[in-house]
């Protein structure tokens, strides 16, 4: 039996012990009352359990192999390195959700294993030194303990493996019955400590307890479940492009900032964006179609709700947009400071272009990049032939926050940023006194684009388009960054548009969407096509332009905002703060709140899968 060799039991019971402990320590304040605080105590039992079995099955097939002693002990050492690695892991785990409010999921694994994804996390030379360190040190720290602490000796004898089992299988029965009876009669400490739970899977059964005739209590929450359609992308047709020759081909010169709030655009911050702004069109109550940059990328070039992407992605389909300006003979150049490949931009946005068009820079901190990639674009604007499209991926603001001395416009900042020992909300004013002096320099560089296009007396003949694709908070609704909620922070960006055909500034407080872009490129370069026949979207120079809702979206979802309040449909979203909000992030009782929202959410419910077949 495995409990009868030291070398085998101590790594595996420092790794349950570990599981179990950090679980209760991490859910425990959401643990409030006795049914609840059971619930915690009995899934961390059976969670413990779960994570350590990979080690257990390894370590009984260290007993089973004892006739085989060089393999044997090739295995033993892959027991005490295979519980190791599970606590770090662990760690790993709950500094993410410290820091951005999430355990490792699709979208994480998906940034891992996708080229230029670790990269664009933005981590400081100081957090992989730290890592490391931590992680030496914590391996001496396992090693010792399982050689010197007896560990052991905490098994009873008679827990056989038979009896655990049929002790972990009672605990997983139990706790899946407490929560069953609290989802449905709306137990909130016992499913705000689930949620707590790292990958914690729920179970209901609803129509069974319905059935038995148990009451049940009614959530408002029920009356706004949903389901997206996918994988029958009904979005392009060829025959939406117009084949008529415009009169004139305007050029067009996209910037993109990453990381970008609406509130940056001042005076102090960005003086250069804040003069071209209001030379402009400027809309000051603009949204991004998502809180992270693939759904802040693909909703401004597709005019699509985000949970098109993943059938977009799959199909390999260029937006609409792309494919007209191909058709008129644009030239094309592309430049990023992150990588086109993370997100996904090279199979989606930029999929029709060839690779020569496209241009990665992305060695050296932010602020270095971007200054390459500048100049380059500015070379592009300088021979390209007419019409040309230019694009350019800003990375400055994007989180370590780097910039040269010469863009500190706020000294009191944090000198390193190292996500593992940094404490967020002690430091936070330094964090963000960081972004904006990186702010700073992402305004010098985009002044550098403005000058260019005067000086080549290229602003009477080429559209302007500068946005964010998402905004960053910094713990004003209890977040820090961006990709976890729908915050204001998060979500609003700049917008300022320069159109030739309209020389006179205008600033725009009438809510506007990323989703609207699109439209207004096509209108602007004479395409009469009705909007509604390729996105979500409308003309913002229209006469009566107003948005009564607009929608944004995460990796899990989409979510509804109107000027009054909020409907999160996002699983992920939901799951940080209430699921209704006020537009200011203020949790609401809809059905109370007196705000009416009943005609936008129908409209938005009839016409989400509108692309699908």
């Amino acid at each position: 039996m495995i409990r009868t060799d030291a070398r085998l039991i101590r790594p595996l019971l420092i790794l349950w012990l570990f599981a179990f402990v950090s679980l209760v320590l991490q859910a425990g304040s959401s643990a409030q009352g006795l049914i609840a605080l059971t619930f915690l105590v009995i899934t961390a039992f059976v969670w413990a359990s779960m994570i350590s079995l990979p080690v257990y099955l390894l370590a009984w097939s260290v007993l089973r192999l004892r006739t085989r002693p060089q393999l044997s002990a090739a295995l033993v050492w892959a027991v005490f390195t295979l519980a190791y690695l599970l606590i770090v892991f662990l760690i790993a785990n709950y500094k993410l959700y410290a820091l951005y409010g999430f355990y490792t999921n699709f979208f994480v694994i998906n940034l891992i294993s996708t080229t230029g994804g670790v990269a664009a996390m933005g981590i400081s030379d100081s957090t992989w030194n730290s890592a490391f360190l931590i992680v030496a040190l914590g391996a001496v720290v396992f090693f010792a303990a399982t050689k010197w602490l007896p560990l052991e000796k905490l098994v009873p004898r008679q827990l056989t493996p038979r009896r655990f089992s049929a002790t972990v299988l009672t605990c997983f029965l139990l706790e899946s019955l407490i929560y069953v009876y609290a989802d449905y009669v709306n137990i909130v400490p016992v499913l705000n400590t689930a949620d707590e739970v790292i990958w914690y899977i729920p179970v209901t059964a609803d129509s069974v307890l319905s059935d038995l005739g148990f009451p049940r209590t009614e959530r408002f929450e029920d009356e706004l479940s949903y389901s997206v359609d996918s994988g029958n992308l009904a979005y392009f047709d060829s025959s939406l492009l117009n084949r008529t020759e415009p009169a004139t081909k305007y050029n067009i010169v996209w910037l993109v900032a990453e990381s970008w709030r609406a509130d940056t655009v001042d005076a102090k911050t960005m003086p250069n964006t804040y003069a071209f702004a209001n030379q402009q069109q400027w809309f000051q109550n603009h949204y991004s179609g998502g809180n992270g940059t693939r759904m802040g990328m693909f909703t401004q070039f597709y005019g699509l709700y985000g949970h098109y992407w993943f059938d977009v992605l799959r199909n390999r389909q260029p937006p609409l947009l792309i494919e007209q300006l191909k058709q008129q003979g644009y030239d094309f150049g592309a430049f990023t400071s992150s990588a086109f490949t993370y997100p996904e931009f090279d199979k989606t946005v930029f999929s029709s272009l060839p690779a020569e068009a496209l241009q990665e820079f992305n060695t050296g901190h932010g602020w270095e990049r971007d200054q390459k990639n500048t100049s380059d674009l500015i070379a592009f604007i300088k021979q390209a032939n007419d019409p040309f499209f230019a694009f350019m991926f800003f990375e400055s603001a994007h989180a370590n926050y780097y910039f040269p001395d010469e863009d500190i416009i706020e000294p009191d900042y944090l000198k390193d940023f190292n996500y593992l020992t940094v404490d967020l909300d002690a430091k936070m004013p330094q964090i963000k006194a960081r972004y904006l002096n990186a702010a700073h320099h992402l305004d010098r560089q985009l002044q550098r684009v403005y000058a260019t296009l005067e000086e080549q007396g290229l602003m009477d003949n080429t559209i302007v388009i500068v946005t964010g694709d998402h905004g960053e908070e910094f713990m004003e609704n209890g977040r820090w960054g961006h990709n976890s909620t729908f915050s204001q922070q998060q979500i609003r960006v700049p917008l300022i548009i320069h159109l030739p055909q309209m020389p006179e500034p205008h600033s725009y407080q009438s809510m506007s969407s990323h989703l609207d872009i699109p439209a207004t490129v096509f209108a602007a370069l004479g395409v009469e096509q009705d909007p509604a026949t390729y996105s979500f979207g409308t003309n913002l120079f229209t006469d009566d332009f107003k948005r009564d809702f607009l929608v944004v979206s995460d990796w899990h979802g989409n979510t509804l905002v109107t000027p009054e309040v909020k409907i999160i449909f996002s699983l992920k979203g939901a799951s940080y703060d209430a699921q209704t909000t006020d537009i200011s992030d203020r949790a609401i009782d809809l059905q109370s709140s007196g705000v009416a929202y009943e005609q936008q959410l129908a409209d938005y419910l009839s016409l989400q899968n509108q692309f699908f077949n």
